[in-house]
């Protein structure tokens, strides 16, 4: 029954992909086919109106008065040469035209078999009580005016193309295809269309069948082994009736290292000889599966907790697996029971625990839905940052770096926040997930830009911090380089390096600092203070300034010897002119402390806190 629905499901899948595809296939064929065809109607055309001035002669349409401008015997030939030249484009009609007040009349025409037929000759200066819109409106334009016409003639694809005589009045020529033509065309396009699609549908079905077929056989089995895989644990686990069972998940946790060691098809043969060995030893009413390259499970109504326990030992202890080269296997399982929409979940939980503590096997129970939860919890925040990303929910918010007297603003630290469900949130619950995710870069990004829309038009110093991984990615340096080059005031930029990183990649990082202070911009080292501390590195990166590291500035009130170390720093950075920041203020008791220390500019929630408003904006605010 299963089976029966579900390729009912994609037999009616096949057949609304199919109408879809096809409905924009022959789409596209008739827009496509509409353009070009018309495309070349429209410059035949024109070719045909332009070339009708030519006809006529330069002197035609010059001091005309009314209808006896010209002789019918003159009229006559010109009406042949006009006709004889739109059969040869095969037009309908060639034409010219003037206005005498708010009427149109012909000033000459061609004609057609048809119209000597039935005696319908337009002569000159007959009346066009038919003119449209357009047709008046090209007697004042400039350029050649398209549209699709209908009169006592029939339906048509026109041109209108306006010429001054020599005493200054505007006349046209016109061009007339019959839309029967093109529509003609289009449908033999349309129909061609059809054929192709339904032909290569019909071929696609074929292959699609037959690989669907090939699919079925093989989509329940592991191809090395020939044991179930974990699509037919899935299948097994619907398809059960009993609603409660156990499932064990074994982890063999040195198949990476014997890959490694001895190659992938050493690994294969080892999986293969222990899935025999479990298939020997486990109960009739135990299923077998294949879950991954190094996982196996192990599925029944009733599994014996104590018996898989002994099983996984008795393997770890037991003879070689391979004798060619000698080959032991290191196992630990995870065993779930319960309900089985659960089952596999809470069974990986407890393997991995296993494998994380070292025991040969654990238990999942009500306790470890803390590790459960976490998980959950870690899945929703990746979520959240996600949307964040994709909506443009990541903004900066500005702290102000002032004068340790509050009065001048440095500059403002550009500092990233998310927006979710409309709460705000720091980089502490957001940072592990960007990290993990690879989307440090993208976060620099986007922090830049905001930074850059709120002071480009400003005479303000900013700053940002930026990453080890941010540095050593090629395509963020060429993005930064980019920015800086249209930036109209790069030296109020100043870039924030955090000193552990910036240190323990010193010569690739040094390239950067280079390439950002070539155009101007600062360079100042983070988190000073809490690395390697050594004054030689950070002088050979060439840097503009220091931030010592607020779990410094937080102790200088109570450890004489911080306050003893932040006062050397003090004074060797006035010596060697680099300029010195503690952020990480708190409160008045450690911003006086800093002052006796000899520190000029701070940076804390005892000035300000991020915002996204500016604070303390100071008519002074500029780099020195």
């Amino acid at each position: 029954m299963y089976y029966s629905n579900q390729g009912i499901r994609w037999l009616f899948f096949a057949g609304v992909l199919f109408l879809a595809s096809l409905g924009g296939y022959v789409y596209y064929v008739y827009s496509h086919t509409y353009n070009d065809i018309l495309k070349d109607v429209d410059a035949k055309l024109l070719n045909a109106a332009q070339s009708v001035k030519f006809i006529l002669g330069d002197e035609y349409h010059d001091n005309i008065t009314g209808p006896d401008h010209i002789d019918e015997k003159s009229y006559l030939l010109k009406s042949k040469q006009l006709s004889e030249f739109a059969s040869k484009l095969e037009l309908e009609y060639v034409y010219a035209m003037i206005k005498e007040g708010d009427q149109v009349y012909f000033s000459a025409s061609s004609y057609t078999n048809e119209d000597i037929k039935n005696n319908k000759l337009t002569y000159f200066y007959d009346l066009y009580p038919e003119a449209t819109q357009l047709n008046v409106k090209a007697f004042y334009s400039t350029e050649p005016l398209f549209e699709h016409s209908e009169d006592q003639w029939g339906h048509f694809r026109t041109i209108f193309l306006p010429f001054q005589a020599k005493d200054g009045r505007t006349y046209l020529t016109g061009a007339d295809i019959t839309i029967k033509d093109l529509n003609e065309q289009l449908a033999a396009s349309v129909t061609q269309a059809v054929i192709t699609a339904s032909f290569f549908f019909f071929i696609a079905t074929l292959v699609g069948s037959a690989y669907i077929y090939l699919l079925k056989q093989n989509l329940t089995r592991d191809p090395v082994t020939g044991y179930a895989n974990h699509i037919a644990l899935e299948r097994k686990l619907q398809s059960h009736s009993p609603l409660h069972m156990q499932l064990a998940i074994v982890l063999v946790s040195n198949l990476e290292d014997i890959n490694g060691f001895y190659g992938s098809h050493i690994g294969d043969e080892v999986m293969q000889k222990l899935l025999a060995r479990l298939n020997k030893l486990k109960s009739t009413e135990c299923h077998l599966y294949r879950l991954s390259s190094n996982k196996i499970a192990l599925l029944s109504p009733n599994l014996d907790s104590n018996a898989c326990l002994k099983l996984v030992e008795n393997l770890n202890k037991n003879a070689p697996l391979l004798y060619d080269p000698f080959i032991y296997v290191t196992l630990c399982a995870g065993i779930a029971t319960g309900n089985k929409t659960l089952l596999v979940e809470n069974a990986r939980i407890a393997v991995e625990q296993a494998k994380r503590s070292r025991e040969l096997v654990v238990f999942y129970s009500d306790a470890m839905n803390i590790i459960k939860n976490q998980y959950q919890h870690n899945l929703k925040i990746a979520k959240d940052v996600r949307e964040a990303f994709k909506n443009g929910q990541v903004e900066a918010h500005f702290q102000p770096i002032l004068t340790i007297d509050g009065n001048e603003t440095l500059m403002y630290e550009g500092l990233a926040r998310i927006k979710i469900n409309d709460a705000l949130y720091e980089p502490d619950y957001f940072l592990s997930v960007v990290n993990r995710s690879r989307m440090d870069g993208q976060l620099t990004r986007m922090v830049f830009l905001d930074c850059v829309k709120r002071f480009r038009q400003t005479n303000l110093c900013w700053s940002m911090n930026l990453t080890a991984q941010d540095m050593l990615d090629p395509s963020l340096a060429q993005f930064l380089d980019d920015e800086l080059k249209r930036y109209p005031t790069p030296h109020h930029i100043s870039f924030e390096l955090i000193e552990t990183e910036a240190i323990a990649n010193l010569t690739e990082i040094k390239g950067f600092v280079e390439m950002v202070r070539r155009h101007g911009a600062k360079v100042f080292i983070d988190d000073f203070g809490t690395g390697y501390s050594n004054i030689s590195n950070i002088l050979k990166l060439e840097v503009d300034g220091l931030k010592i590291d607020r779990s410094l500035v937080s102790q200088i009130t109570k450890d004489d010897e911080v306050f003893l170390f932040i006062q050397h720093i003090a004074n060797f950075a006035k010596e060697v002119n680099l300029t010195l920041i503690a952020e990480g203020v708190e409160n008045k008791l450690v911003a006086d402390k800093l002052a006796k220390a000899g520190i000029k500019y701070v940076q804390g929630f005892y000035y300000a806190k991020p915002a996204r408003e500016l604070a303390h904006i100071s008519q002074t605010a500029k780099a020195s």
